[in-house]
């Protein structure tokens, strides 16, 4: 028996505890904070969340806690519970809830038809320098109206360069988006939409 031999089944032993002694970490968006006052408005035309896209650098579970140059920083041991797409489409939705009323704003296989569908692509939303930079571009796509669209870009302090505080922070960010999505909102509901005079023969 070689010394190599020896000793392999002693590392193996090792590399695996090494292994299992650093479990992973999952961390997840946090609920978007409520806003300071009611500004619900009940009143008015529903919204559908049709479709969001992040980068696609931010499309798997490594959660980005910085920059080095071009190069991202990703945390070793922490990784998203959820893709972050599909996190960010819940606290956004969450948050215009809050701010439009529930009953205004439709999920996927809701059978209503919405007077509104939102559509956001997010062209970054990662930290940098010590912020999250939330760069996004959004339209909504009025029904029996023209529609309506802009790009919003905020910075969002962010505490630490650790993986929660880009969660919270990420969270905050979305909310001030919603702030500015329901200031925005400007489709009109279905049944304010007059009807098609009937015009007769006659011309009456």
């Amino acid at each position: 028996m070689t010394i190599a031999s020896r000793f392999m089944p002693a590392f193996i032993v090792l590399t695996i505890g090494a292994c299992a002694s650093s479990p992973v970490t999952l961390v997840v968006l946090p609920p978007p904070a409520v806003p300071a006052s009611d500004v619900r408005q009940e009143l008015g035309g529903t919204i559908l969340l049709r479709q969001v896209s992040v980068p696609g650098y931010l499309e798997d579970f490594s959660v980005v806690i910085g920059r080095a140059g071009n190069a991202l920083v990703v945390s070793r041991n922490v990784e998203w519970a959820e893709p972050l797409l599909q996190g960010v489409s819940r606290v956004l939705r969450d948050a215009l809830e809050q701010r439009l009323g529930a009953s205004r704003v439709l999920i996927a296989g809701d059978r209503r038809i919405p007077d509104a569908e939102l559509t956001i692509e997010f062209l970054s939303l990662d930290p940098r320098n010590g912020v999250l930079d939330l760069d996004a571009r959004w339209f909504f796509s009025c029904r029996g109206g023209p529609g309506r669209g802009g790009r919003t870009r905020l910075e969002v302090a962010v505490a630490t360069a650790e993986p929660q505080a880009v969660a919270n922070a990420t969270a905050n960010g979305l909310a001030r988006l919603a702030d500015v999505l329901a200031a925005d909102m400007r489709c009109e509901p279905s049944s304010a939409i007059a009807p098609a005079r009937l015009i007769r023969p006659n011309g009456d």
